[in-house]
C-alpha cells in the first residue's frame, strides 16, 4: 500500500442549546456546528495545501451520524502523485471529531475502507470527574 496518513482530532465540543435547534439546522449540522463551518474548516485547509473539495456528503457509520468531506491535492513536481483527503467529522459524547485521511489517489479505497472501520467501532472513553 502506498503511505498512507490517519490522524484523530477533537475539534470542536457539542452545543448544549441542540434541543431548541429547528429540525433543518438539526439535519444539517453535527452537536450544533453546522456542516457549512465543518466544510468551510475542510476549504481552507485545502487552499493552504493548493488544492480543492471534491464532494460532501451525510453518512452513518457504525451508528454515528458522519458528515464527509472529500477532497483533492495535486502531484507535486518531484513526482508524489495526486492525493485524496478524506475528512470525516462525527460527533461522539458531546465533542465533535475530525478524522482524517490522506493517501495517493490510487490507494483511496482501501484507506476509506480501514477509516470507516475505525469509525464503527471508536468509542472514546469519557473523561472522569476531576477530585477535590
Amino acid at each position: 500500500m502506498s503511505e498512507a496518513h490517519a490522524s484523530l482530532a477533537v475539534v470542536a465540543l457539542a452545543s448544549t442549546n441542540t434541543n431548541q435547534m429547528l429540525s433543518r439546522e438539526q439535519r444539517n449540522s453535527l452537536g450544533g456546528v453546522s456542516f457549512a463551518d465543518l466544510r468551510r474548516n475542510v476549504i481552507d485547509k485545502m487552499i493552504g495545501a493548493g488544492g480543492w473539495v471534491v464532494n460532501d456528503r451525510q453518512r452513518e457509520i457504525g451508528g454515528h451520524r458522519v458528515f464527509e468531506v472529500i477532497a483533492q491535492t495535486p502531484g507535486a513536481k518531484d513526482g508524489k502523485p495526486d492525493q485524496v483527503w478524506n475528512f470525516y467529522f462525527t460527533e461522539i459524547n458531546g465533542r465533535i471529531y475530525s478524522l482524517t485521511t490522506h493517501v495517493e489517489n490510487s490507494a483511496t479505497e482501501r484507506l476509506a475502507n480501514d477509516a470507516e472501520k475505525f469509525l464503527s467501532t471508536f468509542s472514546p472513553l469519557e473523561a472522569k470527574a476531576k477530585r477535590n
